[in-house]
C-alpha cells in the first residue's frame, strides 16, 4: 500500500513540474523554408517550376489536388513563444510562374524603420536653419 501511495505522489510531484514554467528550458526554434527578400526579387513571370526550386527550394506543403500552387511557410518561436511568422505562396499554370502571394510580414517585434533625415547632411541642414530663426527677430 506505502509503495502504491508513494507511487501516486511521485507521478503528481512530476505532473506538478509543467506548472512552473520559469524553471523548464525551452529551446528556440526554426521550422519551415527561410525566403529572404533576395529570393522573392529574383522570381519573374514566366519562369519554370525547375527555375523556381532552384531559387527557393523544396517548398514546405505541396498540395495533393492542386498541382499549380506551392506553399512556403516559416515559423520562429523562442522559448516557446511565437516571434515570427512567414507565409509565400507560388502559382503556376501551364508550368509556368504567373502569381505570387507574400505575406512575409508577421513580426512580434517589428524593425522600425529609420527616419528619412536622419543622414548628417540632413541634420546640419537642419541646425543651420535653426541658427538663422535665432538671428532673426
Amino acid at each position: 500500500m506505502a509503495a502504491k501511495i508513494f507511487a501516486l505522489l511521485t507521478c503528481l510531484l512530476l505532473a506538478g513540474c509543467s506548472f512552473l514554467p520559469s524553471i523548464l528550458y525551452r529551446i528556440d526554434v526554426q521550422q519551415g523554408n527561410v525566403v529572404t527578400e533576395e529570393m522573392v526579387e529574383k522570381l519573374k513571370p514566366g519562369m519554370t517550376k525547375s527555375q523556381v526550386l532552384f531559387v527557393l527550394g523544396s517548398p514546405l506543403i505541396l498540395d495533393a489536388f492542386r498541382d499549380n500552387r506551392w506553399d512556403y511557410v516559416y515559423l520562429f518561436r523562442e522559448k516557446g513563444e511565437l516571434i515570427e511568422q512567414k507565409r509565400m505562396t507560388v502559382f503556376f499554370e501551364d508550368d509556368m510562374l504567373v502569381n505570387i502571394e507574400n505575406h512575409l510580414s508577421f513580426s512580434k517585434d517589428p524593425i522600425k524603420p529609420k527616419p528619412a533625415n536622419a543622414s548628417p547632411d540632413a541634420e546640419k541642414t537642419q541646425s543651420d536653419d535653426t541658427e538663422v530663426k535665432k538671428a532673426v527677430p
